[in-house]
């Protein structure tokens, strides 16, 4: 799991990330579609919430992956131990 330093993650390529959008879809109560022009929007299914993910760049900046890690948890669609592996 990329890290950087204590603090948390770090920045995570693009295509390794979809490989965990595509996991929360196929196994999660998530629906994923577009959300803009480079944005892909995840949607819980238990409460309407949404995150929307740029997948324009190489890489996902690493404040961005822990905001993700963050609502993922908040709104209990999977753990932060289960995201963490996953990545």
């Amino acid at each position: 799991m990329p890290k950087s330093g204590m603090s948390g993650y770090g920045d995570i390529k693009t295509k390794k990330f979809l490989n965990v959008i595509t996991w929360l879809k196929n196994h999660k109560p998530v629906t994923v579609g577009k959300g803009g022009r480079h944005n892909l929007k995840i949607v819980c299914i238990h409460n309407e919430q949404s995150f929307s993910l740029p997948t324009s760049h190489p890489e996902i900046n690493k404040h961005i992956v822990k905001a993700f890690a963050d609502w993922l948890v908040k709104n209990e669609i999977c753990t932060k131990e289960e995201f963490d592996e996953k990545i």
